[in-house]
Order: C-alpha cells, then structure tokens, then sequence
C-alpha cells in the first residue's frame, strides 16, 4: 500500500507511541489527524509536525475518545480535511486497574466505536475508497498477567474483535484489511506506575524492564501492517523483531507452557489493493 496522499486518522496521537506513529506515517507521504485528550500537549505536538510536514498535511483534534459524539466529530473532522479516511488507527490506551471501567472504556469501548466509524466510511460496497483498520493492542492480549487482569481483558477483546471482523466472507466486497498491533513493553509514560494502578508494580516493573522496546520501534512495525496489502486478519507481535502471529493461547500443557492452536477463524480472506 502506498501512503503517498492518503488520509489517517489516529487517536492518542500526542504523545508516546501515537506520536511516532504520525511521524512515520508523514514521513511517507501520508496525511494524518490525531485526536488525544490532553490540548496543550496535542497542539504542541501540531505545531512540531506541521513545521516539518507542512500545515496541510497534519491536524489536531481534541477528543475524549470516551465521548461518542466527540470520536465522530474527530473522524469527521479527518473525512472533511482529506476528503476520504483511508487509514483509521485506534491507538489511545491506558493501564490502570483503579479505574478499570475506564481503561475499558478507552482500550475496547472507544476502538470499537472507531473501528465501525472507519469501517462504514471505507467500505467499498457503500461508495468507499477501501482502506486499513490498524488496532493498537497488546502482547498482553495474547497471554495471562495476574498483574493487570482487567487490562489483559480489555486486549483479549480487541483481538476477538478485529480478526472476527477480518473473517467476515464479504470482506472482498467491503475492501477493508483488519490488522492489530501487539507491542511488547514499550518505554513510555504508561509503564510509569504511581502505586495502585497495578498488582505489585515493583514486580511488574522489573520483568517489564529488560522487555522494552522504544516508540519508534512500535511506528516502525505500525508501517509495516498498512503497507504489508495480504496481511487482513494478521497479528503483528512488535518486538525487537516484528512477527506475524495467527495463534492465540487457548489452553495450558501442565507444564506451565503455553499450547496454541490454529482454527478455521484464523484463516482470513486477502483484500486485493489495500
């Protein structure tokens, strides 16, 4: 897929991960809306990529994706200053297990509401342009932590979800890839634990720690799913090393080690051209 010209829109886009995201994303041609609930922090990160990419090519745009009026109003927003929406990235999250109603909310909820924005608006049977739905997920969505569970749940989800729709038979027709990204630790300020927001953070912290990869690493592997065109229903494990995984963990061995197993769900359509 060639992102010379195309339109993205990206949530949590201030800062962190979603931040190189964009960057990467206009480093190769693309045109990017970001949406993040912080202003101050959202419009500076605006002024800092319009004077490097051009004031035509990048916009911001506050939002609660909580909100369902303001996420449509955002996606709308990117429609009216692209023309079209070709590339619809759900990546706003957080981890806090204190508030675990809205770290639903945000990390299953508000990509939901966003993915099925994105989806009528690019789907090809209805007059769209076609495109790519990238989910922002998690390596903890693939796996059990005790540290986090309502965390890990809200991952779980979003897997189910995106590669439940990514088999749909009508798929072809629709013209719509559905992809997830599943980073490893990343170093940002979510791992930044301010006691409470996480099981015995002290623990979680010195596991998590030789793990982490950087938020450039995770653009790098972002670019990949969008210009990667046969990947619809794929899972993409960024790591030191980004792999496809179409495998989830269903069952244990006895012996503490994970036993994966392939099903027909698993086994998605191609979506010619995107």
């Amino acid at each position: 897929m060639d992102l010379s010209g195309r339109g993205v829109f990206l949530t949590g886009g201030a800062q962190g991960i979603g931040r190189c995201i964009a960057a990467a994303l206009l480093g190769k041609g693309a045109r990017v809306l970001f949406c993040d609930v912080n202003p101050d922090v959202g419009k500076a990160t605006e002024e800092e990529l319009q004077k490097q990419y051009g004031a035509d090519n990048v916009a911001f745009v506050q939002c609660d994706v909580t909100n369902a009026d303001q996420l449509k109003a955002a996606f709308d927003a990117a429609v009216s200053k692209f023309g079209a929406v070709e590339i619809c990235a759900n990546n706003a999250g957080i981890m806090n297990e204190k508030i675990w109603e809205k770290m639903i909310a945000i990390n299953t909820t508000a990509q939901i509401r966003g993915s099925q924005l994105a989806f009528e608006h690019m789907r090809r049977d209805k007059g769209g342009r076609g495109g790519v739905i990238v989910n922002t997920v998690s390596v903890a969505g693939l796996n059990r932590h005790y540290w986090l569970p309502v965390y890990v749940a809200s991952k779980h989800a979003m897997i189910g979800y995106t590669t439940s729709c990514a088999a749909d038979p009508d798929i072809v027709a629709q013209g719509v890839r559905w992809c997830c990204l599943c980073p490893v630790p990343v170093n940002t300020a979510l791992l930044d634990f301010k006691g409470g927001e996480v099981k015995n953070d002290q623990e979680l912290t010195k596991i998590m720690e030789p793990l982490k990869i950087q938020p450039e690493d995770v653009a790098t592997a972002f670019l990949k799913l969008v210009q990667d065109v046969d990947n619809n229903g794929k899972i993409l494990v960024a790591g030191r090393q980004a792999m496809y995984r179409q495998r989830m963990l269903v069952d244990e061995d006895g012996a503490s080690n994970p036993v994966v197993v392939d099903t027909p769900l698993t086994q998605h359509p191609s979506v010619p051209g995107q």
